[in-house]
């Protein structure tokens, strides 16, 4: 076919299928719709840490407040309390950031992030306790002044641990309610871990028995139970997580 055929084929085509025809005015709705959109406010990277740290912290505060300390608090080496307590407010404070805080640039918290740095948190809370758990012989206690085995410590400890994570889990999962992102139960893992980063923390300056097994088991072993907590609950619905967490609150209160 020669190149003459070739436009007059075109010219013939265009008009019988509309390609090329000028589009419709856009209708009087799509108008107003248009001039009534307002810019989206974008979420601050810190703001859910910040709430979610302020009240979370509001119970363990109280505590230190009215105490009582362990006993052998003023026998322990300071640099020891300084290095546990920092050890475990930066599992708390990577855990909450990597659970809460997107990258820059991105929308949602990254759920593979979150799992690494929850993990990496709870592998070095073990290892301090493992390796560095000190105690004041003659005055730090042992469960068998109680009248309790070392399960009955651990119980105790995992149950204080479980009061303080529990308020994270309910006001994280609030905060997340509306954009928990594929993995999510990554993302509630890091959450989990972060509360039991915090109640871990709080049974430093309270916690009486100061043996590397109750330690293990039950202060690092609540963290993980947190975070294993945290996991199962973003693997369901906002509503119906939201509604297990509070439950999980309202039982810890009573504990």
């Amino acid at each position: 076919m020669t190149d003459q055929g070739k436009d007059f084929d075109d010219r013939v085509l265009g008009p019988a299928t509309g390609v090329g025809a000028k589009p419709p005015a856009p209708s009087a709705d799509l108008l107003r719709a248009v001039e009534g959109m307002k810019p989206v406010r974008t979420r601050r990277r810190f703001g859910a840490v910040a709430v979610v740290a302020l009240v979370g912290l509001v119970g363990p505060v109280i505590a230190l407040v009215r105490g009582p300390y362990r006993r052998d608090l003023s026998g322990l080496p300071v640099g020891w309390v300084i290095a546990a307590s920092a050890l475990w407010c930066a599992a708390f404070a990577v855990s909450l950031i990597a659970a809460l805080v997107p990258r820059r640039g991105d929308v949602l918290p990254a759920p593979s992030r979150a799992s690494r740095v929850a993990a990496a948190a709870i592998a070095a809370l073990g290892l301090f306790a493992l390796f560095a758990t000190v105690d004041v012989p003659g005055v730090s206690m042992l469960p068998a002044e109680r009248g309790w085995t070392l399960f009955d410590s651990c119980l105790h400890c995992i149950g204080t641990v479980a009061k303080v994570a529990v308020v994270f889990l309910f006001v994280g999962l609030l905060a997340l309610r509306r954009l928990v992102p594929v993995g999510g139960s990554r993302v509630g893992m890091a959450l989990g871990a972060a509360g039991g980063a915090m109640g871990g923390l709080l049974l430093v300056f309270i916690c009486p028995f100061a043996t590397t097994a109750h330690v293990v088991l039950a202060h690092v072993g609540g963290v993980a139970l947190a975070a294993a907590a945290g996991a199962i609950l973003m693997r369901v619905t906002a509503g119906p997580a939201i509604a297990f967490a509070l439950l999980g609150l309202a039982l810890a209160s009573g504990c």
